[in-house]
């Protein structure tokens, strides 16, 4: 895998301190909100449509927004409109009926979690579309009161936008965010440059910052012979002081992570492989990731790879001058290229390996 996550995002890390006032200059936007779901079973929460697998602290654009929740049986159990102030906390207890055993089922990589009141509404979570590939994961249902078909659901749209069109990434791995493996700079910055609050234009590559929320995330295309080859999503931790974001180094952007690797899983299935490095007396439990991370004694990585192209996608969790969570979208035969060219852009070395690249620098 010719990629690195802190090498190919160094830089990115630094432009987020650049372009920070700037964006707020240009969006004008509020501090988040937060909004707190309880429960005591596992559910699907959606807010505004959006897929949130992790529901205990969603940091949201003031203002209402639609909440939907679906049990483990594939049933919406909950519909309604949340009001979400600025700087404050809203919190929603959804309680399971009484006379409905709720199921718990589980979701791809990390089971969100909430059940709820109302009347229920026998619904397919996750299914899935044709064409689909296999290893991706779906929910049964359950008709209700013996009626008639149930109501099918769309599968989850990304909760952070890493590349989806139409909710969804191509089969073949061969792009993201609308954007394919060959296309020339000029076409990338086309269809880039209305998303994005910021960019900056360089030699062999182009960054853009593209908000999310109160927050934003970036997005760094990298080019050989002024071909699209590979794209890298970066989001670092911020907290939000007197209207300006500022770089968070203390927190780990665990659930970005999370989100990232359900993306990616629910439309490719596993990972082709997926490791957990933790070195010098380091471990996943002993509850020192944000050091592990600094030192860069710790990485998380899992790849996925299309067998016909030889296109990658990797989801990683790592250390630049933040705590970093990344997924990087990779060309197969033009990394193969890159790699006997023996090209370099960031620092990073691409006829070296991965953990080359990483680990000793």
């Amino acid at each position: 895998m010719k990629s690195d996550i802190r090498h190919a995002l160094r830089q990115l890390s630094l432009f987020l301190l650049l372009i920070f006032p700037a964006f707020y200059t240009i969006s004008g936007q509020s501090p988040a909100g937060v909004l707190k779901i309880f429960s005591d079973n596992p559910l699907v929460i959606y807010v505004d449509e959006t897929h949130y697998p992790q529901y205990s602290e969603i940091k949201l654009v003031p203002g209402t927004h639609w909440v939907k929740a679906i049990n483990g049986e594939g049933a919406k159990i909950y519909s309604q409109i949340v009001t979400v102030k600025a700087g404050e906390v809203t919190s929603v207890l959804i309680e399971a009926p009484h006379n409905q055993a709720v199921q718990s089922q589980p979701l791809p990589v990390q089971p969100a979690q909430a059940p709820s009141s109302g009347t229920t509404q026998s619904v397919i979570y996750g299914q899935i579309a044709t064409g689909a590939r296999e290893g991706q994961s779906e929910a049964s249902s359950q008709p209700g009161n013996g009626s008639a078909e149930p109501e099918a659901v769309a599968a989850p749209k990304q909760s952070i936008d890493i590349g989806q069109v139409n909710g969804r990434l191509p089969a073949d791995m061969s792009g993201a965010f609308g954007l394919s493996f060959g296309m020339s700079m000029r076409d990338v910055d086309q269809l880039m440059s209305p998303k994005a609050a910021q960019a900056q234009r360089n030699t062999g590559y182009s960054v853009y910052a593209i908000p999310q929320g109160s927050s934003l995330y970036l997005v760094e295309c990298r080019f050989i012979d002024q071909k699209l080859f590979q794209i890298i999503v970066g989001y670092i931790s911020t907290t939000a002081a007197n209207a300006k974001l500022k770089l968070n180094k203390g927190e780990v952007p665990v659930p970005e992570f999370t989100q990232m690797l359900n993306d990616v899983t629910a439309l490719y299935g596993s990972p082709t492989t997926a490791e957990k490095i933790f070195l010098s007396g380091y471990s996943e439990d002993d509850g020192r990731l944000p050091e592990a991370l600094k030192k860069k004694k710790a990485l998380m990585l899992y790849t996925w790879t299309d067998p016909a192209t030889g296109n990658n996608i990797m989801v990683a969790l790592g250390y630049t001058t933040a705590p970093l969570a990344a997924t990087i979208y990779t060309s197969g035969p033009m990394s193969a290229e890159a790699a006997a060219r023996k090209l370099k852009l960031h620092a990073y070395d691409y006829h070296k390996s991965f953990k080359d690249n990483y680990f000793s620098n």
